[in-house]
């Protein structure tokens, strides 16, 4: 009831003007129709003078107090000092009775109008609020989208910038969420200043701006951003307290086929992961490879329905005495048109959505059904398999190891898993804790890309952690590269202090395995 309501207000609202000069002369003859009636139908005695109330409750609905107390002061004068009590009679009402209901007339136009400009007032905040941020007062993203339609009808080549703030949790985690939206807001008003073909910017997410622009060429767009880019340097602030802002901006063509925001905000989104994968501050993102990977991600979820995914087993040797003690789970799809298609292309946007989960319960669920296998013929293997830090988020994930464990009758220290380095600053808390109950299963915890970040540090003596894995970019050049030889020896001391295992990988090269194989007291595993 309530939305019907505000949706013929705002039907009101959205043809006014119109409206107002198609109702004049039509309340204006209903005014007159009502007195006719009365007069020919006997006077004002007889109940149809009560159908003035029609005309003037129209009047307030749709011209508010002024036209409602108008309305009725007009229809009080159609029915007062001319109209007679009685017609047949001749007689004449009393004055006092035709002021009084003139006045009653009156007061019901203007209670009219009032309910009509305090649900106009409502309407257009609804409106307002369905089309901006109100911490900000920004256009959102349904403006974006009524903005692009239109734009895109008039302008060829429109564009849409989207800026992230890519620190904005470090700045959530020290001044709290205020702070977000006033850098959001000078963002903003810096955006507006430096870019001459701007159109509007919009607040599209949490931590990220929008900016639509009219067709330009493309060099000048990537000029401006490119100035806007060193703007972006200076500091932000924040009562008064100066601010770094990593700033990370993404640019896609508005084509026929992106006239929605929804759809335009999935290729910038899609453009922006491949800049922080590429550390890159500014990229232009190429249409149709992105959508093919969008594409893509749509076709995984089929694909894992239709056995199009595989796991393959990579052996990891021990350089004391050559024997495979583990075997790590890599996943492949071979696309029935496509062919086979990389890791890289799909499991970083699979970790952006849910699909993760059902990725990771796959490759969980066939790498335990084959070290059950392996064991009936007499082979016991240890397999590691990869996790996200999203996967550890799920609150039904340890739980589900534990299932798939029981499930395929594995014993929990037949099962290692791995989880990058950096992916632990999502929730170090909620981690530690996960990984604690895994490791009461005597599940083993590998801590993969190892020295890529400086994070593990910090927390590494909390964490249940069995296998450390030193990233391949420190191995590929060993034992020429000294400063790699160094930190590959740091690394090693750790493990060892800590008691726990030490695995390198990228192992190439006779020299980088003799290298390895001359370490006697610290046990390393070689891909």
């Amino acid at each position: 009831m309530l939305f019907s309501t505000i949706g013929f207000f705002s039907w009101i609202e959205g043809g006014n003007r119109k409206l107002r000069w198609l109702m004049v002369p039509v309340l204006s003859g209903l005014i007159a129709g009502v007195s006719l009636l009365v007069y020919f139908t006997g006077g004002i005695k007889y109940v149809f003078s009560h159908s003035m109330y029609l005309p003037i409750l129209l009047s307030g609905l749709l011209f508010g107090v002024r036209g409602g107390t108008l309305s009725g002061l007009l229809g009080g004068i159609a029915l007062g000092p001319f109209m007679p009590l009685d017609l047949l009679t001749g007689e004449m009402q009393h004055p006092l009775n035709w002021i009084y209901r003139t006045a009653i007339f009156a007061l019901y136009g203007a209670f009219a109008g009032l309910v009509s400009d305090g649900v106009g007032r409502h309407v257009q905040r609804f409106h307002w609020v369905a089309h901006h941020d109100e911490a900000t007062g920004l256009p959102n993203l349904s403006a974006l989208g009524d903005d692009l339609k239109r734009l895109s009808a008039k302008e060829t080549s429109p564009a849409l910038a989207l800026l992230s703030v890519e620190n904005i949790s470090e700045l959530k985690g020290v001044f709290g969420p205020q702070v977000t939206h006033a850098v959001i807001r000078q963002l903003a008003d810096r955006s507006r200043q430096a870019l001459s073909g701007l159109k509007q910017v919009y607040r599209t997410d949490i931590q990220e701006l929008s900016l639509l622009f009219s067709g330009r060429g493309r060099e000048e767009l990537d000029a401006e951003l490119q100035k806007l880019t060193r703007l972006y340097l200076q500091p932000f602030f924040f009562r008064d307290i100066p601010l770094h802002c990593d700033i990370r901006i993404a640019v896609v063509s508005v084509e026929n086929r992106c006239t929605s925001a929804d759809t335009c905000l999935q290729l910038a989104e899609s453009a922006l992961l491949r800049a922080r994968q590429e550390n890159q501050d500014l990229i232009t993102c190429d249409e149709r490879q992105i959508e093919d990977t969008i594409c893509l991600l749509g076709e995984l979820k089929e694909a894992l329905k239709a056995g199009q995914l595989h796991v393959h087993y990579q052996p990891l040797v021990s350089t004391r005495d050559g024997r495979v003690e583990l075997v790590e789970a890599l996943i492949r799809w071979h696309h029935p048109q496509r062919g086979d298609i990389p890791p890289g292309k799909f499991i970083p946007r699979a970790e952006k959505s849910t699909l993760i989960h059902q990725l990771t319960h796959f490759v969980l669920d066939s790498s335990l059904a084959q070290a059950a296998l392996w064991h009936e013929s007499g082979i016991d293997l240890t397999v590691a398999v990869n996790i996200s830090a999203k996967n550890l988020a799920d609150p039904d994930f340890t739980d589900s190891v534990l299932a798939l464990l029981d499930k395929h009758r594995v014993p929990g220290r037949r099962l290692v898993l791995e989880i990058t380095e950096g992916n632990f600053l999502s929730d170090i808390k909620h981690c530690i804790g996960e990984l604690k109950r895994l490791a009461e299963a005597e599940i083993r915890i590998a801590i993969d890309d190892f020295g890529t970040g400086y994070s593990s540090l910090a927390y590494l003596h909390e964490l249940p952690v069995s296998v450390v894995k030193i990233d391949q970019s420190f191995v590929f050049d060993l034992p020429k590269d000294k400063t790699a030889a160094s930190i590959v020896g740091m690394a090693q001391g750790l493990a060892r202090r800590l008691g726990i295992r030490a695995v390198a990988e990228g192992v190439e090269n006779r020299d980088a395995l003799d290298l390895f194989s001359s370490i006697e007291k610290v046990p390393i595993m070689i891909l």
